[in-house]
């Protein structure tokens, strides 16, 4: 028993031990034989999707823009072909002219190669996993035929070549007038109109490889014989431009004289490409201006204190123009391209631009009243009497118009027999000025018929001091009035005791009154 029991349990032992080992090996195998199975699976799924894609394009491909997996050969001809008979192709042309021409227009048919079939092959069919990750792009020239005699009638009867479309190209040029930085070339205009072997060869190429839309190169139409760019044009331009770059403004008053571009080219002579200017033009041109707005010695009219209108003749007031300097500094200024205002240069100048020239600030001197009148800003500021040139004596004041030349304190006036010392002295012509005349008593009247001034306006102190401190230089003075002819003078009536005395002197009366001689009487009233 004890032996047997000791057998047994050997025996379960053994048995025990072998049922393990069977057990491991068991799944050993399977694991291997599961393995072996999906790498067979892969190894034909590998191999079959390789074989699939050497009849068919790999992922990720496309050819000329068109997605491309999964097709054959045969798959992408018939596209292609069912493609073609909708082609159409679109023209566009100069100033929005288009045409289209379709398939049916020119008979066109795809004629395939073997362009798809060597892409195929060049395809890695067992590299396809490759293409999971990276895009394959291929372009073909896909081989249409279709009629070229079609087509060469078609492009007669397209609407770049109708009449209403047809705009002759025109060349670059200089124009008539300038601008306001002087000559610029006015570019060619390129025109539309074709040239028709040009637009038959880019059509046709385009037909060709099946492109939808074109736009007509430059080279398809007519071009200008001479264009902006054209060395002639640019050198006379230049030359020209020389002088005429020049914008010169001159304002006088309310108007303007301008000296641009268009009036410069008139004083140029221009010779082919050269270009000279004229300076006597310039200078006739200055002298022209100074004709038409020099005021100097010229008449005017004055609307005196009283309301009455009188002209102004004479004296030195007034614009005038130094012809000689203004047309040297134009001159300059043309050939220096200057653009701008400009001032003419002047020998005098007056207040303000117009036929009065004169403006509202001025010194009215009415020589038949012995009166003036200040005006500043049109309003009266100041009046007085005064005593102005002797007549009788030939001293009359000189009547004109005129301009405070400078004004002076404490002056001593010279002149032939006389000089007088003044406090207040502002000449206006020559030696001839207002100034006070403390000397003097009385002013106004007809004082200055017989005891009038050597020719200045004689003023009292006070007056003379408050207009002093209104002039300035080149304040107008305007005289008008008062008499030209020598008054004779009336003899001063006698006393009867004077007329006694002088009869008694002439030895007609006696003291006592009688008469002294009788026939000295009887002389007496036959005179």
């Amino acid at each position: 028993m004890k032996n047997g029991g000791g057998y047994k349990d050997v025996g379960r032992s053994r048995k025990k031990g072998k049922n393990k080992k069977s057990s491991g090996f068991g799944i050993g195998s399977f694991l291997a034989f599961f393995l072996l199975t999906l790498l067979g699976i892969a190894v034909v799924f590998y191999v079959g999707v390789a074989v699939y894609f050497t009849s068919h394009f790999a992922f990720n491909t496309t050819i000329n823009g068109e997605p491309a997996y999964q097709k054959t050969v045969k798959d992408l001809e018939k596209e292609v072909k069912a493609e073609s008979s909708k082609y159409q192709l679109t023209v566009y042309g100069r100033n929005n002219v288009k045409d289209i021409i379709s398939s049916a227009d020119v008979s066109l048919t795809p004629e395939f190669g073997t362009e798809f079939e060597d892409l195929l092959k060049s395809q890695n069919a067992f590299l396809w996993p490759i293409y999971l990750t990276k895009e394959t792009e291929y372009e073909t020239d896909t081989v249409v035929g279709y009629s070229k005699q079609n087509l060469d009638s078609l492009i007669n009867n397209l609407a770049f070549f109708k009449a209403e479309n047809i705009v002759v190209p025109e060349n670059a040029y200089l124009p008539e007038t300038a601008g306001e930085n002087g000559f610029a070339i006015v570019p060619e205009t390129p025109g539309c109109t074709p040239i028709r072997e040009r637009v038959y060869s880019e059509i046709e190429h385009a037909v060709d490889i099946l492109v939808n839309e074109i736009t007509l190169s430059d080279e398809c139409y007519t071009t200008a014989e001479i264009k902006s760019d054209d060395p002639t044009l640019n050198k006379l331009m230049n030359n020209l431009n020389a002088y005429c770059s020049a914008n010169i403004v001159y304002n006088f008053g309310n108007e303007k004289v301008v000296v641009d571009g268009n009036q410069i080219k008139e004083w140029c002579t221009v010779d082919g490409t050269e270009v000279s200017l004229n300076e006597e033009l310039v200078r006739e041109f200055v002298n022209s201006m100074s004709r038409k707005y020099d005021t100097f010695g010229k008449a005017r009219t004055l609307k005196t204190h009283d309301g009455e209108t009188v002209d102004i003749v004479g004296g030195d007031y007034g614009w005038w123009m130094d012809r000689p300097t203004e047309a040297a500094e134009l001159l300059e200024a043309i050939k220096s391209g200057y653009s701008g205002e400009r001032t003419p240069v002047y020998n005098a100048t007056a207040s303000s631009y117009g036929e009065n020239d004169y403006g509202d600030s001025y010194v009215e001197i009415n020589l038949t009243d012995q009166h003036l009148w200040v005006y500043k800003d049109g309003e009266v500021v100041e009046e007085s009497d005064f005593v102005s040139g002797c007549v009788n004596k030939g001293n009359t004041t000189p009547r004109g118009a005129y301009a405070i030349t400078y004004k002076e304190r404490d002056a001593t006036l010279n002149g032939e027999n006389y000089s007088s010392a003044v406090s207040y002295w502002m000449p206006f012509n020559g030696n001839v000025g207002m100034h006070d005349a403390s000397w003097r008593k009385e002013f106004g009247g007809e004082i200055y018929v017989t005891n009038g001034s050597h020719g200045c306006i004689n003023l009292p102190k006070e007056k003379a001091a408050i207009i002093y401190d209104i002039m300035e230089k080149r304040f107008p003075v305007l005289v008008y009035g008062g008499k030209d002819t020598p008054v004779k003078e009336e003899p001063e009536e006698l006393t009867p005791e004077q007329q006694m005395a002088l009869l008694i002197q002439a030895g007609i009366l006696n003291p006592d009154g009688t008469l002294a001689d009788p026939s000295a009487a009887q002389t007496a009233e036959g005179q």
